[in-house]
């Protein structure tokens, strides 16, 4: 059975991803959101660079050109100081907002609405000695470590190769104004972040096709681990088969009250127990429990043979044995044929006696 446990070797069932996904347990590549962000970083920089740098310097013309009758009171400068932070922050504001809608953006496409406290939750074996040693020398971390010094060779590599063609012509434009020196070195510059986006895409991917790898190794199950969660989710088997036979059993029971009417004779208790009994020579060889029930059960059949008319015979000892041994639509045993045999014998005669009254 301990054997059976280790090997986890199942694919996570859809109930196990949904229970770690209320946890907040879910497969995010942090490579991606970091792509993403500074993907849209440079393409907003790119597209409005120019315009913040302009509303900017506008800005610091104003600040210069008031500081020649500007008044040093406490209240003055304050609310100058607010009103410049104001516009700054109005400048520069959108540009944030907007990476920080795309780095949501980014999670959101990887795994979805999330929305958990769970990870929020105290969690003491986080803090725990052996638990962080455990950590320092784990394969996670040796991956990690791996995936970082990847990172930095590839991005090192680009850049090493860009600068080295950027190299002799910065060498050669020191003689060019700085706006013409900006021009030829523009081109460069572009080259430079496309080809590091680039390896940062290609590291993204690499990232989150490792993340879900190992998302789905770590939700793996071992087959007993599958047939637990199927007995807490549907419950035993034995159990609900306990159950169905119970209800099918309780139903049975519940069906033959209407059959009471049918029966010759009902032996009782007289409280405990009614066992309805129906005997006819021209086609039955055996005298027939139609129905029998305990509790409110047997005053139910009881009230049904009164209103009928069916005798009913009190015998302790009869009503226990063919309660016992009898199932509904059973024959009775040959152990009580002579008892029984009495019984009808009685009712037979008294239903005689009443014909002939008539």
């Amino acid at each position: 059975m301990a054997e059976q446990d280790q090997n986890r070797n199942e694919a996570a069932t859809p109930h196990r991803k949904e229970e770690a996904r209320k946890k907040g347990n879910v497969a995010k590549s942090l490579d991606v959101n970091s792509f993403v962000v500074l993907a849209v970083f440079l393409i907003s920089m790119y597209i409005w660079a120019g315009k913040m740098l302009d509303e900017e310097l506008l800005l610091a013309k104003n600040i210069l050109n008031h500081t020649s009758h500007m008044s040093f009171e406490v209240n003055e400068v304050s609310a100058y100081l607010s009103e410049i932070l104001a516009k700054s922050l109005t400048i520069i504001a959108p540009f944030f907002i907007l990476l920080f809608i795309f780095g949501v953006l980014a999670t959101f496409m990887q795994v979805g609405p999330v929305f958990s406290f769970f990870p929020l939750k105290p969690d003491f074996s986080k803090i725990n000695p052996v638990t962080g040693f455990k950590r320092l020398f784990s394969i996670k971390l040796l991956i990690e470590a791996i995936k970082t010094v990847l990172k930095f060779v590839l991005l090192g590599t680009v850049l090493y190769f860009v600068i080295k063609n950027v190299i002799p012509k910065m060498l050669a434009s020191f003689h060019l104004t700085p706006s013409s020196m900006g021009l030829l070195l523009m081109p460069k510059l572009n080259s430079m972040l496309f080809k590091l986006l680039l390896v940062l895409l290609l590291i993204a991917a690499i990232d989150l096709i490792f993340t879900r790898w190992d998302y789905a190794k770590k939700l793996r199950m071992s087959r007993r681990d599958i047939t637990d969660e199927h007995k807490r989710r549907e419950g035993d088997p034995r159990i609900k088969s306990r159950l169905r036979e119970l209800q099918r059993e309780t139903l049975k029971r519940a069906k033959s009250l209407g059959r009471v009417k049918d029966a010759d004779v009902l032996i009782t208790n007289p409280t405990h127990f009614a066992i309805a009994i129906k005997y006819n020579k021209d086609d039955m060889d055996v005298p027939q429990v139609l129905a029998k029930g305990a509790g409110f059960m047997a005053a139910r059949m009881k009230d049904i043979a009164r209103i009928y008319r069916i005798p009913i015979v009190e015998n302790r000892t009869l009503a226990r044995g063919l309660f016992r041994d009898v199932e509904i639509e059973g024959v009775i045993p040959m152990e009580y044929y002579s008892t029984v045999a009495k019984v009808l014998f009685w009712v037979y005669s008294l239903k005689g006696l009443k014909v002939n009254k008539k």
